[in-house]
């Protein structure tokens, strides 16, 4: 009985065997892998690159991503919040409240789908009301009233007018000599030459049929330039913060990402001990919008190399976004070690051009309301405002507690705004070179890091020449462009730290 058993299962295997060999034998070559055999699916590429996008409310954004290996049978369906919205090529978003929206895009060709997604965060549409600007009191306005100055230079005064009566007259007068027109074209500028050391005074006086009125300017003539210079070893970094006067701007008082830089009731000299904390702890300050200004100082005098780098800045300047701030270095002519002489900008690449302006003059008006934007008028009669922009910077005021009064004007230079902003996206490019937190051709990876680089050597006097300067001990960084986009706000320069390049 078990060996019945046994060939009736000997029986089996073998005919189970055979099968398999015959199926080996005649089984057909597998087929290609069906992910070969079919074309390639749709591809979907955002114009901007993190698929991220930012607007206002009551502003549309049409997206057009650009879709691959697509033809006519191709049908896409456009999905938010898992309804449809389009199912055409583009989708236009508009929406009245703020928030965060994410939008689905699903494209189908005969091979199969794609998918992708974007983020749109809508901003609620900022009050820009601007406050009535007051009606001025001065005539004129101008840089300063009293200065020092190396013997043997020259030097430029130059007042604003306001309100100038009808057939007015003006004249200048140098150590109560008697009046006499301005040597110059326009006639509220005088040339000062320095050829007599002591202390001088000019006066400015206007004669009007309505009214006459008259400013002093006090300068004081000191030794010749380097007379008071220092060593030139010391800290790299500058070691004082002597003025940290920024305009009104959303990034000043600290914004929404890092929090408060300052306190609430800061004093400008706490200010300026934290503007040389942040430096030292290679931290960002803003000077806010054009005019806005911070000087510093060295331990030691920074000498003029006479064509190599001298100072080294750090900004943070992106492809999309530069905010060139001009520099300014001035020399302590009369050794007291604070910053009380004459300055020379530092020429870039646009000095002298037509999208440089000198002897500029800016004035912002503190806001009445809470919330509101922050008017500003130019000596030039051009007005606008700095947006408020809760969503950076959710402070009642972007007025310093510091600066008082009403209304505070910036001297300087001005480079022209070239910003766009289209389809919730900036562009603010950037100037070629010689500027702070600016991607130029001077923005390098050099002995100090990857930083905008400056020569001393490009120092120039009011009439555009060569300053000369053997060294420097005091450094003015302003921001260089009055303008502001919607997403990003104000243009407003960024500076992390300044150093000498030598002591680096």
């Amino acid at each position: 009985m078990k060996q019945a058993i046994f060939h009736l299962f000997y029986l089996v295997f073998v005919a189970c065997l055979m099968a398999a060999c015959h199926d080996d034998i005649a089984a057909p070559d597998p087929p290609e892998d069906p992910i070969d055999s079919i074309g390639p699916l749709p591809t979907i590429v955002w114009d901007e690159a993190s698929a991220r996008f930012r607007i206002y409310t009551d502003e549309t954004l049409t997206l057009v991503p650009i879709v691959g290996n697509t033809d006519s049978t191709s049908t896409f369906l456009w999905t938010m919040n898992d309804s449809v919205v389009s199912r055409e090529s583009h989708y236009s978003f508009l929406s009245t409240e703020p928030g965060e929206f994410f939008v689905r895009l699903v494209v189908t060709n005969l091979n199969g789908s794609a998918e992708d997604e974007a983020k749109i965060t809508v901003l609620q549409s900022e009050n820009t009301q601007l406050p009535e600007i007051p009606a001025e009191h001065r005539l004129w306005y101008s840089a300063w009233d009293e200065i020092n100055m190396a013997m043997g230079r020259t030097i430029k005064i130059k007042v604003h007018p306001l309100e100038i009566p009808e057939n007015a007259n003006f004249l200048w007068s140098l150590d109560n000599a008697p009046f006499k027109a301005s040597t110059l074209p326009d006639k509220l500028e005088y040339l000062f030459d320095a050829t007599e050391q002591g202390r001088h005074t000019v006066t400015l006086l206007m004669e009007s049929p309505a009214a006459t009125a008259t400013q002093n300017f006090l300068i004081n003539v000191c030794p010749i330039a380097g007379t008071y210079r220092r060593s030139f070893e010391g800290n790299a970094l500058v070691n004082n913060i002597y003025e940290f006067m920024p305009a009104p701007g959303h990034q000043v008082n600290g914004y929404i990402i890092v929090g408060d830089s300052y306190l609430e009731d800061c004093t400008h000299e706490q200010a300026c001990d934290t503007v040389l904390a942040h430096f030292q702890r290679r931290w960002s300050i803003s000077l806010g919008s054009q005019g806005g200004y911070l000087i510093a100082g060295f331990d030691h005098s920074v000498r003029n190399s006479g064509g190599d780098y001298d100072l080294c800045i750090k900004g943070n300047p992106y492809n999309y976004q530069s905010e060139p701030g001009i520099i300014w270095v001035s020399q302590d002519d009369n050794g007291d070690g604070l910053p009380n002489d004459q300055w020379f900008e530092l020429a870039g690449s646009e000095y002298g051009t037509a999208r440089h302006t000198t002897d500029y003059a800016i004035t912002y008006y503190r806001p009445a309301a809470k919330k509101s934007a922050t008017a500003w008028r130019d000596c030039f009669g051009q007005t606008g405002y700095v947006p408020y922009m809760s969503y950076w910077n959710p402070h009642d005021f972007y007025w310093q507690p510091w600066v008082e009064g009403y209304e505070h004007t910036y001297f300087g230079s001005r480079l022209e705004d070239r910003s766009t902003y289209e389809g919730g996206i900036s562009d603010i490019p950037p100037y070629d070179w010689g500027y702070a937190d600016n991607l130029g051709s001077d923005f390098i990876d050099g002995r100090a890091g990857k930083m905008n680089y400056f020569r001393l050597s490009n120092a120039r006097t009011w009439d555009g020449e060569p300053a000369n300067l053997e060294y420097i001990d005091f450094i003015k960084i302003q921001t260089a462009q009055i303008g502001s986009t919607k997403n990003l706000g104000d243009i407003s320069t960024e500076i992390y730290y300044i150093s000498d390049y030598h002591c680096e």
